[in-house]
């Protein structure tokens, strides 16, 4: 069974916004974009520097360090000088709720290079 954490309620996040949350220790950051919302790791995989807080341009949040530059659907940076992606979460709406499945819950992420 797929175990999903109530994050926030959908009014929490106005679109066009973000806004950080911590879950399982980890700080996620939750995106609405119109009635869509979307999941990634509040952190810069340039230099692990928060990305909350970042300039939002349409379907981009780009890091207040050094202006990497990272797609909200996907996690992919799409500007340097982060080159590796971002860690996206499952996110689902129910009853005016946001709802994430934890970091234990994801599995693999293909976007996450392994070690190995």
């Amino acid at each position: 069974m797929t175990v999903y954490v109530d994050v926030c309620a959908v009014e929490d996040v106005p679109s066009g916004k973000h806004r950080a949350f911590l879950v399982d220790d980890t700080s996620i950051l939750i995106f609405r974009i119109g009635a869509e919302f979307y999941a990634l790791e509040n952190r810069c995989t340039h230099l692990d520097f928060p990305l909350e807080g970042g300039r939002q341009i349409g379907m981009n949040i780009i890091c207040r360090k050094h202006g990497a530059r990272f797609d909200i659907c996907t996690g992919k940076a799409i500007v340097g000088p982060a080159v590796d992606p971002l860690r996206r979460f499952s996110v689902r709406v129910r009853e005016g709720r946001v709802e994430v499945k934890p970091v234990a819950e994801q599995g693999s992420n293909p976007f996450v290079r392994q070690a190995g």
